[in-house]
């Protein structure tokens, strides 16, 4: 992984102009810290990279993170969407998926992308929406990380202003589990909104996933849940 820091103090407006060529020629994998950044100039960056999905960025009062993904990132990634619609069909439940859309709030300064995120039985609130306004938006329940290529553990003071219940993260090979309790988060052994699920069961079924398929993973992975959740 590349990290580039830069420090700044531009007027308003200017880091989207001056930036944008810079932030769409980074390298797989890398990452680019700027400080100084006012919430407008971040408001005006999500505009300006609207709908280039290999790029996720965090903003913590002022500071500013840019990353982009890899292949194998992407690859599992992709997988937790299959994993929850399995879950709450099991459970009777519904749910909306969100995908790395931006998760912000501007009273606390701060915004971040997960790698998915989810609604889970009461979600009509944000349906159809596009980008989340968490200051005046209810939360989701579950945000995923996966941190094969950059870490997520500094984004988790941004989730809990936020709100967001629970956080799973994926490092390629273990999972982790993580709730929020008095404005922090815990590790956990078991999952808040599926009490069933740990987080060691996970890691084989997105392998399967990704080296025999999709639905493999669906019919082994619903057979699991039948028998664990009795």
């Amino acid at each position: 992984m590349s990290v580039i820091t830069q420090n700044h103090n531009f007027e308003p407006g200017f880091v989207p102009r001056r930036y944008t060529e810079l932030i769409r020629a980074l390298p797989i994998g890398a990452t680019l810290q700027m400080t100084g950044i006012t919430w407008q100039e971040y408001e005006d960056l999500l505009v300006d990279l609207d709908e280039q999905p290999r790029f996720r960025l965090t903003f913590d009062q002022g500071r500013l993170e840019i990353t982009t993904l890899s292949p194998e990132h992407e690859g599992y990634s992709g997988l937790f969407s299959h994993l929850i619609q399995i879950l709450t069909e099991e459970l009777g439940t519904d749910y909306i998926a969100l995908g790395s859309t931006t998760l912000r709030d501007k009273t606390a300064e701060g915004g971040t992308e997960a790698d998915d995120c989810f609604y889970i039985g009461d979600f009509a609130a944000v349906a159809g929406k596009k980008r989340l306004d968490l200051s005046t938006d209810p939360p989701p329940d579950l945000a995923v990380e996966i941190d094969v290529t950059h870490d997520s553990l500094h984004k988790f003071s941004i989730y809990a202003d936020l709100k967001v219940r629970e956080i799973w993260r994926f490092d390629g090979k273990q999972m982790q589990f993580h709730r929020l309790s008095r404005n922090r988060y815990r590790e956990v052994g078991s999952s808040g909104l599926f009490p069933f699920l740990t987080p060691e069961a996970l890691p084989q079924f997105l392998e399967q996933g990704r080296k025999q398929g999709i639905n493999a993973m669906w019919r082994a992975f619903r057979e699991w849940v039948r028998t664990s959740r009795k």
